[in-house]
């Protein structure tokens, strides 16, 4: 099953279901079930890429008031450019997912 489609997973989660019951459970209840499961797992699997994205740009910015500060060794600078520049390219790519 691990190569089953969110879509596919769900349509058998919904005949399973329905099988089950016999026919307690109509047609139309197996689709909508279906419908329900596939996205519940889409957001589960998929989660809210605005939510991670918009984490990645605070990180972001927690990064680059440590390089910005005074007080910041050099080395812990030179991390903190660096992980600031990861989270600002993490946040892009989330930001282009369908």
């Amino acid at each position: 099953m691990d190569d089953l489609s969110p879509e596919v997973l769900a349509t058998i989660v919904a005949e399973k279901f329905g099988d089950s019951y016999g026919g307690a459970i109509n047609a139309a209840m197996r689709e909508d079930l279906s419908r329900r499961v596939e996205r519940a797992i889409r957001e589960a699997v998929v989660g809210d890429p605005k939510a991670a994205a918009a984490l990645c740009l605070e990180r972001q910015a927690l990064w680059v008031a440590t390089e910005a500060r005074p007080t910041s060794p050099e080395h812990l600078r030179a991390e903190a450019r660096s992980r600031a520049n990861e989270a600002a390219y993490l946040a892009d790519a989330i930001q282009s997912l369908p």
